[in-house]
């Protein structure tokens, strides 16, 4: 009797397994014209949430308690470390987000100054993120592994015209275990009051 393996059953693949093959299998993109399909700028939706005075009461209180308990341990360095992360955060959480310039071309999908050839992605599919609706793309890179593109909702169909004919269009956003966990644990961990 055969066992499944650990990794078939949390549904953790490599990106070999769960990606297809290349739309466009034989794609040089020194041998194409560059011609450009569509190109647009848009914002990343970063809406900074505010956490609820409750939960910044909480966590103050312990806050408090831990870096008096530092202090009295003489831990200088852990108190600086996580004092600042604190400054850190909050100077992330005042930054707006400065438009980006994507653009689809012959040669692949370009975001800001990177460009990604059609070979290097294979699928694509819309998703809500944030409220606001956005194209995922896989890669085949390490890093990123997947690109989340921001766009206006009256070009989505002139977008998605375009990207069939690169890339293989799923109807749903591919989930695995652990971006089922992640949605688990961020329900049950919610800083946001309850109305």
């Amino acid at each position: 009797m055969k066992l499944p393996k650990v990794t078939e059953l949390l549904d953790i693949r490599g990106k070999e397994s769960s990606l297809e093959p290349a739309k466009v299998p034989d794609f040089d993109y020194q041998k194409i014209p560059k011609e450009v399909y569509f190109s647009w700028e848009a914002t990343a939706n970063h809406e900074v949430k505010g956490m609820s005075k409750r939960f910044i009461r909480a966590f103050t209180i312990i806050g408090i308690f831990v870096g008096l308990l530092l202090l009295i341990m003489q831990e200088f360095f852990v108190i600086l470390i996580v004092g600042s992360l604190i400054f850190f955060t909050q100077a992330l959480m005042k930054l707006t987000p400065e438009p980006t310039k994507y653009e689809l071309s012959s040669h692949g999908l370009k975001v800001g100054d990177d460009l990604y050839y059609w070979d290097h992605l294979r699928r694509f599919f819309f998703v809500l993120r944030e409220g606001t609706e956005v194209i995922g793309v896989d890669t085949t890179l390490g890093f990123p592994g997947r690109l989340f593109i921001p766009f206006n909702q009256v070009d989505k169909e002139k977008l998605k015209e375009i990207l069939i004919k690169y890339l293989h269009f799923l109807e749903n956003e591919p989930r695995t275990f652990f971006d089922n966990a992640y949605d688990r644990v961020v329900k049950k961990f919610s800083v946001e009051d309850k109305e």
